[in-house]
């Protein structure tokens, strides 16, 4: 089994954690302007960078605010997409994440357009990943935003990374005169790229999309200009302004194909939980009579995409997870909350399980295969699940032409081998918060949208079975006050490992009064000292907490063996498909010589069975 596996290219940092991207060569040294115009080059890059699109929603609250997806590793690795009112907070977390400074995002109405300003030096500092603008002196010094709109001579002779879309004249007269507000701590962090990968499993990226697979939401689809957008070849999100970016989006697909025999090993490498089962000489089987089962994760850091049919529905949406199996006397059922609640699977065609209306639009779930009967009559086979998800082929691991130096990484940004258990509350629904809760909280109201819980609540994150938290991120979204007023704001989250036990403080609110904004997040990372079997996280909402989530980073009791693993790389040169494999046996640096400039094509990762087909 490996964890979080990723191939890491000379040129392009390593997105697993916004801790991996501050370690990029080319700004890992810097600091003040010249690392924030060596971060800005790199996201309006046209093979790098970030790209306008629209809004990126997840989930089904009720209010969009808790919907938008303004975490950086997500919009980096998932999307590669997104618009102003995403991309400033976005460039604002990037900026804290990797210590240039305090952050800040700016909302200019007279031009309905977001921003983000980074404070360092004793100054703010405007960084724009949207349209392409900072204001930068013939010296390197960045200026802010209150600079710009009193000097005309930031306004000229910037060159292309400069309101490359924009009337100059016109913008420069709208930036002079819209009011500017300002929201604190308006993005979110916690997201990371772990998955595991299992003996018998293979992860494939590509770089374009693959038959059209994206994330759906039903949002778009009220928008005349996006639905042309998205109808255009390929079908899909792909830029309004083509020359900022030479990507569209990229899919990845894992298959998981086990050899479940007593002759492999892949069983114990590879499941979740059990209870009453184990690898007999057809597959999975008995121990006793009676029943049993196996629980195996599918865990994505990308999110889970259908083949979309018609694009103004979901209703003929599938492919998005699909169960195939071969097996006499079994029951299936899934959870999408880490096993607190199991819904029962009806087989969409004999033997195979189509998931997508459970799973589209989620990062993983918990597949449970119940056996009954006697030994060696109750019996699977033949396992397989093919899961699509949706990738941003800017963020991949890319070729060029002449010596191109790679490194096989694992682990999380720790050097642990972890594997994440994500909760994550939509507290429009009680059913979809209470769950979560030690208890329940004693001032809550779904339909206060902004203010749904006030005062405390407790989750209560059980690590999945045969490990412990070593780590975890704990964050909000949280009402505050604005203006004079900000300071009131009482907002904090601890946490505890015992049951009973004295709770740590890890964030109280510090709201600056040019707070504009009613919503704001926040997200604290968290190292234990040792590992835990249960966490508690204790939220205090005043004025409100209004949704919260939860990264369990969870270390194995009993790490899982090593295995080689095969890594694969697909590009054409002049047309002509090309590739190079390489095996490895634990990370470590490897080399392609590339003739001619190549166009890459895909890259997969790949952990062979130990069985007869390995």
């Amino acid at each position: 089994m490996e964890y979080a596996p990723r191939v890491v290219s000379e040129d392009r940092a390593d997105a697993y954690s916004l801790t991996t991207f501050a370690q990029y060569p080319r700004w890992r040294d810097l600091s003040g302007d010249a690392l924030a115009w060596e971060l800005y080059q790199y996201l309006a890059d046209p093979r790098s960078g970030l790209f306008h699109m629209n809004e990126v929603l997840e989930g089904d609250d009720d209010l969009n605010e808790y919907r938008t997806i303004r975490d950086p590793i997500k919009i980096i690795n998932v999307y590669g997409y997104a618009y102003c009112a995403i991309l400033g907070p976005v460039m604002a977390g990037i900026a804290e994440g990797v210590g240039l400074g305090e952050a800040r995002t700016l909302v200019l109405p007279g031009w309905q357009h977001v921003a983000s300003e980074a404070f360092y030096g004793g100054r703010w500092h405007y960084l724009d990943i949207d349209v392409r603008a900072v204001f930068r002196r013939p010296d390197g010094t960045l200026a802010s935003m209150d600079e710009a709109r009193a000097d005309d001579t930031l306004w000229v002779n910037r060159g292309p990374l400069f309101f490359p879309k924009d009337d100059l004249a016109h913008t420069r007269e709208v930036y002079r005169t819209t009011p500017v507000e300002y929201y604190h701590d308006f993005h979110s962090t916690g997201h990371t790229m772990d998955y595991v990968l299992r003996q018998g499993e293979t992860f494939t990226r590509w770089w374009t999309p693959q038959g059209g697979r994206w994330h759906h939401d039903p949002v778009y689809n009220g928008q005349d200009w996006l639905m042309t957008l998205l109808e255009s070849e390929p079908r899909g999100p792909k830029p309004n302004h083509r020359d900022f970016t030479v990507h569209n989006y990229g899919n990845g697909c894992f298959v998981y194909h086990p050899d479940l025999t007593e002759a492999s090993t892949d069983f114990a490498d590879g499941v979740y939980d059990a209870t009453n089962v184990v690898s007999g000489r057809e597959g999975l089987t008995l121990l006793q009579a009676g029943e049993g089962y196996a629980v195996f994760e599918v865990r994505s850091p990308y999110i889970i995409v259908p083949l979309v049919g018609n694009s103004a529905t979901t209703a003929d949406d599938s492919e998005a997870s699909v169960v195939e199996l071969e097996a006499e006397g079994v029951e299936l059922s899934l959870s999408r909350d880490n096993g607190l609640t199991w819904e029962t699977l009806s087989p969409s065609a004999p033997g195979r399980y189509d998931l997508t209306p459970y799973v589209a639009g989620t990062y993983g779930y918990l597949l449970r295969i119940v056996l009954r009967g006697q030994p060696q009559e109750a019996v699977v086979r033949s396992l397989r699940i093919t899961t699509w998800v949706q990738v941003a082929p800017a963020a991949l691991p890319t070729l060029h032409r002449g010596m191109n130096r790679l490194e096989y990484r694992t682990g999380d940004h720790y050097g642990l081998p972890t594997r994440v258990l994500e909760v994550r509350s939509r507290a429009n629904r009680p059913e979809n918060l209470l769950k979560f809760l030690v208890r329940p909280p004693d001032d809550y109201d779904p339909a206060r949208q902004t203010a749904r819980i006030r005062g405390e609540i407790t989750a209560r994150v059980e690590a999945p079975p045969g490990t412990r938290i070593a780590w975890f991120s704990a964050g909000a979204s949280f009402t505050t006050h604005q203006g004079e007023a900000a300071a009131q704001t009482r907002n904090a989250i601890t946490y505890a490992t015992t049951d009973g036990g004295e709770f740590t403080e890890v964030f109280r609110a510090n709201v600056p009064t040019y707070c504009n904004h009613w919503f704001t997040n926040a997200d604290r990372e968290v190292r234990l000292e040792e590992p835990t079997r249960t966490l508690f996280v204790r939220y205090f909402g005043d004025p409100a907490v209004n949704n919260i989530r939860i990264y369990a980073h969870c270390l194995d009791d009993r790490p899982r063996q090593e295995a080689p693993v095969r890594i694969t790389h697909r590009w054409t040169e002049n047309g002509q498909p090309r590739s190079h494999e390489v095996t490895l046996r634990g990370p470590g640096p490897y080399q392609i010589d590339v003739q001619n400039e190549p166009v890459d094509e895909s890259i997969e990762i790949s952990v062979p069975s130990d069985g007869a087909g390995g």
